[in-house]
């Protein structure tokens, strides 16, 4: 089996590299126009991101991410780049960080997506080999939060399942979740109805790790979610991770 190390493109290790502080081993290929989003360091309680705009400012706010240890816990390829979830450690705080990479035709990284929250830790499910597909689940757990059957939607989750999810009703904090008993009671008495919809436009998926870019609807000036899934071979999630960006960003 290729190792997570082995499975870390040149793009994805130059740019961590470059957020760590350190001299990437090669050269890191951003086009000319590349385009950047990035989260402050309130990701995942504000929903601001700072945009950049060429190769020299997307370097300079990956940069500003310096200082720091960077240790990448999963990666998925997509049609245009890559996908990874990174551990980052900077003095004493620890994030929780999902990177969105994209290149164009001749290979240049031309769209950057860094978002940070707080520390998520790993859920107590054991990895799962031969995962099921998570589209069609997570598509399902998507469909019944829309439609405020709760319960349902927490049966698309595992019984310790760990979900981290920006703040419900203008909260000061994320809220984070152990356990399916307690995802229901937060989704029916911490979210509860809402006209919110989520549409996957982006999915990847390698061994039990999913990554999902969408957009929201059904809210006025909806934006961008991303979210990183671990789906067991039981067709549950084990482990949910979501960030939002009340900008919405356009694609590649």
């Amino acid at each position: 089996m290729t190792s997570l190390q082995e499975r870390r493109s040149p793009a994805l290790a130059g740019i961590v590299s470059l957020a760590e502080g350190s001299t990437p081993d090669g050269a890191v290929v951003l086009a000319p126009d590349v385009k950047g989003w990035f989260a402050s360091a309130e990701q995942g309680v504000v929903a601001d991101i700072e945009a950049a705009a060429g190769a020299d400012a997307v370097t300079d706010c990956l940069a500003r991410l310096a200082p720091s240890n960077m240790t990448v816990v999963a990666v998925a390829d997509s049609d245009d780049g890559c996908w990874a979830e990174v551990t980052r450690t900077a003095e004493d705080d620890t994030e929780t960080c999902l990177v969105r990479l994209s290149s164009d035709a001749g290979g240049r990284v031309c769209r950057v997506v860094w978002l940070r929250a707080p520390f998520v830790p790993a859920t107590e499910v054991a990895e799962s080999r031969g995962a099921a597909d998570g589209r069609p689940i997570l598509e399902r757990y998507f469909a019944e939060l829309q439609n405020s059957r709760f319960r349902e939607a927490a049966e698309s989750f595992a019984l310790g399942t760990v979900y981290s999810h920006p703040p419900y009703g203008g909260g000061p904090e994320r809220v984070l979740y152990r356990g399916r008993e307690a995802l229901e009671r937060g989704f029916v008495i911490d979210r509860g109805p809402s006209p919110v919809r989520q549409v996957i436009t982006v999915f990847s998926q390698h061994g039990d790790r999913a990554f999902v870019e969408g957009i929201i609807e059904g809210i006025p000036n909806g934006g961008t979610f991303f979210s990183t899934a671990q789906i067991t071979s039981g067709c549950e999630i084990a482990r949910y991770v979501a960030f939002y960006s009340a900008t919405r960003l356009p694609g590649v």
